[in-house]
């Protein structure tokens, strides 16, 4: 037997409805407009001239601090159509886009050890296909593919253990 509410009742429970998928469409919407600005990050993050300003080694290092050192003054060009530190260069990469939590590690470190702040990190994945790769692995295997920013005028590029600071020229 079903039970029959009162017409004022069900009035009720169909405004409460439409609220809450006015809410949900609002909420899906700011999700999508978040997805948009998460692709649109590597051009403010990334795109532009970098020169590499110093090095840390926070663990074990595959270069000497003389080798890392040497590395001062070395360019880095990050834009649509090209990607290129020093000789390495690839024509229209792919940048993807992933966020990390600051207080994490990577090669052995935290983060904050190497100065990253605040509760996530951006961080950027350079892609190449036009490039021959060994295996499967989709990752331009060459130094300043996998970038952290630092904030805006900074990245680092990890490379042999070496944390490198690439500063906005």
């Amino acid at each position: 037997m079903a039970i029959r509410q009162p017409r004022g009742r069900t009035i009720e429970l169909l405004r409460t409805s439409i609220v809450c998928s006015v809410v949900s469409l609002a909420a899906l919407l700011s999700v999508a407009a978040t997805g948009t600005r998460q692709r649109a990050e590597p051009e403010q993050a990334v795109f532009g001239t970098w020169r590499v300003t110093g090095s840390i080694c926070p663990t074990d290092c595959a270069m000497s601090p003389a080798e890392a050192d040497a590395w001062r003054g070395r360019t880095a060009t990050y834009q649509r159509s090209v990607a290129r530190f020093a000789d390495h260069s690839c024509q229209s990469p792919r940048y993807n886009v992933g966020h990390w939590p600051a207080d994490g590690r990577y090669g052995g470190a935290r983060l904050w050890q190497v100065g990253v702040t605040g509760d996530s990190v951006l961080v950027i994945e350079v892609q190449c296909s036009a490039q021959r790769r060994a295996g499967s692995d989709p990752r331009w295997q060459v130094p300043g593919a996998f970038l952290i920013v630092k904030d805006r005028d900074h990245l680092l590029m990890v490379w042999e253990g070496v944390y490198f600071e690439l500063t906005r020229r």
